[in-house]
């Protein structure tokens, strides 16, 4: 059940909070709108020589941002009937991804904006935090989407693995309230008949219809999951957050990236 749900914003992006409250005032959860806005370090002012009022100042405006975004999402979710809170962070950005996964880790689900390179914006830094710090899913929003989530179609990416298998126990409350749910395996062998069996056995002990579709490894996994879910007119991508972390790092792969580069339908990721 998903009873709690994060909506990261940063005064900047426009498309998580109306994705994020449509699915809460679906599935009945609460909210909590958390506005992350990182302070850039007072030597850096230094060193640049700008007066310490000038400093003063700029860190001032910065928590008031942080903090009328967070207001901001949290009016659009009373505004849905909903119980909502609000925190606003405001620190150096190692501080500031911590005490983000903090709020994060809980609640049930996150929902953040897709990082658009040709506009960077704040929370764009930390979708890497709620994806490896936090150990709960996430829902990454398109910054082009133009409507609230829809849940009656969705595709879940399949391969086997521990993390695939993660990202659908994650997703099984968005899937009880989908229409049609399709289980994708990208491969040139399809899978043995007992294994669709028991994937559809599974998924229907839960209340999920669910079909599984095998497509051909033509082309990158990433792409080729991307394509297929736009051809269906998916409302919703499940897939496991590949990748690793290095020098504390963390390092997606190239499926995962992919799908965070040219994804145009909410996904969730887990790991």
């Amino acid at each position: 059940m998903i009873r709690d749900l994060t909506i990261v914003v940063d005064g900047v992006g426009r498309c998580a909070v109306p994705s994020g409250v449509a699915l809460a005032a679906e599935l009945g959860a609460s909210v909590t709108a958390v506005s992350v806005l990182p302070i850039v370090p007072f030597e850096t002012f230094a060193r640049a020589e700008i007066p310490y009022d000038m400093v003063v100042s700029a860190a001032s405006s910065a928590r008031e941002r942080a903090a009328q975004a967070a207001r901001d999402a949290a009016a659009a979710a009373r505004a849905a009937n909903l119980t909502c809170e609000s925190t606003a962070i405001c620190a150096s950005v190692r501080d500031a991804a911590e005490c983000l996964a903090a709020h994060a880790r809980l609640s049930d689900l996150a929902v953040i904006e897709q990082p658009d390179p040709a506009a960077p914006k704040p929370a764009d830094a930390y979708l890497e935090t709620l994806l490896f710090r936090t150990g709960r899913p996430v829902l990454v929003v398109p910054y082009i989407q133009a409507t609230a989530l829809r849940l009656a179609s969705a595709v879940v990416a399949w391969d086997g693995s521990a993390t695939a298998a993660r990202a659908l126990g994650d997703a099984l409350p968005l899937l009880q309230h989908a229409e049609r749910v399709e289980v994708v395996t990208v491969t040139d062998e399809p899978p043995p008949e007992e294994a669709r069996r028991r994937m559809v056995g599974h998924l229907a002990r839960h209340g999920i219809d669910a079909t599984v579709r095998v497509c051909p490894a033509g082309l990158p996994p990433g792409e080729a999951l991307l394509s297929y879910a736009a051809e269906c007119g998916a409302g919703l991508l499940v897939m496991g957050a590949y990748g690793h972390s290095r020098l504390r790092e963390a390092i997606l792969g190239g499926a995962s990236r992919t799908i965070l580069r040219s994804m145009t339908f909410p996904t969730l990721l887990s790991r």
